[in-house]
């Protein structure tokens, strides 16, 4: 099967001499999870022909294009918040989207959703190595695509993307986990189960434990710095990436970058991982554009504004 996600491109910082970013939203569907989605779509027998998968909305779009493409049909629960992007995307596809209120933030009908799911009798695909180890595979690839690399931040939500860098990289570079500060499961060891997410940041709201404690694990293992941001320096970084990188993304392709602006790391070689397309969140990129209003003028208007322009 030819492989059609993955080799990103990863570009100089315009504004951070140190700073690289690695652009997964230039995968074919706008984010990192077609390479878990193709990796553990090929692993599924010739002919399963039924899906169903949870997703905030990345897993989902990614798996409602290659399903299509594979002849499958795919039932995708997510939440009635996710951005209306992601769930125009899942929809165009053809999959069929199940919304449940308080799907991913309410712990509660988050394990509800997924004890159904998981006695289904059909596979369940989502992006964790407590549920696809092998398609997480496709994910570690990423840390190849990087050999000299020595500091690399991830944003993290379920804590897969985390757990196969960290494996992908065989310990040797420190992968710094940023995570929103309304949902540190992985970041804030005073994190308690049960507790409601209250980030706003769609992708990394996932407040039960998927891959938290394996992405525990392996951040001590590695040695990365455990660093909690707000959804405000998370929409921050944003801005600048949209402003001053020329950096299409959505809120959660900035966290990487909101994490290593609040680091002290600026004077040390590093990687932010930009995980996700801005038209997946249309909300937040109408908001970053309220910011640079267009002006209405007459023809004499634009020319005196020119003659000033410096």
């Amino acid at each position: 099967m030819t492989t059609i996600s993955g080799n990103t491109p990863c570009i100089p910082s315009a504004r951070y001499p140190n700073l690289r970013f690695k652009l997964e939203q230039c995968n074919p569907t706008g984010s990192y999870k077609d390479r878990f989605i193709e990796r553990e779509l090929s692993l599924l027998p010739k002919d399963r022909r039924f899906v169903v998968a949870t997703s905030s909305g990345n897993t989902g779009a990614s798996l409602a294009a290659f399903a299509a493409r594979a002849g499958i049909r795919a039932v995708i629960v997510a939440s009635p918040e996710a951005p209306a992007g992601k769930l125009i995307q899942m929809r165009a596809h053809g999959a069929q989207i199940v919304l449940i209120p308080g799907f991913t933030a309410d712990p509660a009908v988050t394990t509800d959703v997924f004890n159904v799911l998981t006695n289904s009798g059909h596979p369940l695909i989502v992006s964790a190595f407590r549920y696809c180890p092998q398609g997480m595979q496709g994910v570690e690839i990423i840390a190849h695509e990087l050999p000299d690399a020595q500091n690399v931040f991830a944003p993290v939500g379920g804590g897969g993307l985390y757990a196969a860098l960290v494996q992908g990289f065989q310990g040797k570079v420190k992968v710094h986990a940023v995570q929103p500060e309304g949902c540190a499961t992985v970041v804030n060891p005073n994190w308690r189960y049960g507790d409601p997410s209250t980030t706003t940041i769609s992708g990394l709201s996932v407040p039960t434990d998927i891959d938290a404690t394996l992405a525990r694990q392996r951040l001590a293992e590695c040695g990365g710095q455990a660093i909690s941001v707000t959804d405000a320096q998370v929409h921050q970084a944003q801005q600048i990436l949209l402003s001053q990188e020329g950096i299409y993304c959505e809120p959660a392709g900035a966290t990487a970058f909101a994490g290593y602006l609040a680091s002290e790391m600026q004077n040390e070689p590093a990687v932010c991982l930009i995980t996700g397309h801005g038209f997946k969140d249309p909300a937040s990129i109408e908001a970053a554009a309220g910011r640079h209003p267009a002006q209405n003028m007459t023809a004499g208007q634009l020319q005196e504004l020119l003659r000033h322009a410096q």
